[in-house]
């Protein structure tokens, strides 16, 4: 389904349809990424509890692409996001973002503190601390932008695959392997490139500061091989100590394709307990 969202025509897809007497989870994916990566088995045993809307973020998927280079930064994204769900009638809803997504989920929770119950953060960091880190990864991310618009979304792609960051998805089934390729290259090359100009992690707000305001019940959760985001999760606990981390067993940095049944606990665990 579609939606104009402030001027801006958003995909989004609940999984498992619609009951208004259970409470709604959105979930949003990572860069390069739609809101298929979310249907899996998980998602079908997990809607028995939940409603799961899914949401192409702008940039991605069959949302629009060519409009004004702001609306990527990440507080008018987040804007269009809340418009949905009022638009849909959730008065509150909780969250589920994995990496680039789970920067937008943090995001929303801090700027919408009243709309949000649970989170979920999977692979995700408050931004980088400190006008040097800042920089270096804007000039790392302006390099990948003019790369995707030089040579095309498959050199692009061939080349995101070997970063050191997806190597466990190495280890997944092939065909499974093949989907999350085949959904990479279906980006449109300069939707990417904005996103990586106006929402990457070097622009986006250092939320470093504001983990402490942090309301909703939060959860990290993280692969036992990620170790980057590992030692993230564990400066942010530190940062605000009523974060938990769960990390999970033989997984990288996409937990919920890489052990799809382990994630599925994790959910129970976090949305289902008292």
């Amino acid at each position: 389904m579609k939606s104009n969202l402030n001027g801006v025509i958003y995909y989004y897809e609940w999984f498992s349809g619609y009951c208004p007497e259970r409470p709604t989870i959105l979930c949003l994916h990572g860069f390069t990424g739609t809101s298929q990566t979310f249907a899996g088995s998980f998602t079908t045993k997990f809607s028995e509890h939940y409603n799961l809307l899914a949401v192409d973020l702008l940039g991605h998927g069959q949302t629009q692409v060519f409009v004004h280079p702001y609306r990527y930064q990440m507080d008018c994204l987040c804007k269009d996001l809340v418009a949905l769900t009022d638009e849909l009638g959730l008065s509150s809803f909780s969250l589920i973002g994995y990496s680039m997504g789970a920067r937008v989920a943090l995001a929303l929770t801090l700027l919408f503190p009243g709309k949000i119950n649970r989170v979920l953060l999977e692979g995700g960091s408050p931004g980088l601390q400190g006008s040097f880190a800042r920089a270096q990864r804007q000039r790392t991310d302006q390099q990948l932008a003019i790369r995707l618009l030089s040579q095309g979304i498959r050199p692009f792609v061939d080349s995101w695959e070997q970063a050191p960051l997806f190597a466990t998805q190495k280890q997944l089934p092939r065909a499974l392997q093949m989907k999350i390729r085949k959904e990479r290259l279906s980006q449109q090359p300069l939707g990417l490139a904005c996103s990586l100009w106006y929402m990457g992690t070097g622009v986006q707000p250092d939320f470093w500061s504001n983990l402490s305001d942090l309301q909703p019940t939060v959860t990290l959760v993280v692969g036992e091989y990620d170790h980057k985001f590992i030692e993230i999760a564990k400066q942010m606990k530190q940062r605000q100590p009523k974060l938990t981390i769960i990390i999970v067993p033989d997984a990288g940095h996409c937990v919920h394709l890489e052990k799809p049944t382990e994630f599925l606990s994790v959910l129970q665990t976090v949305f289902l307990k008292e």
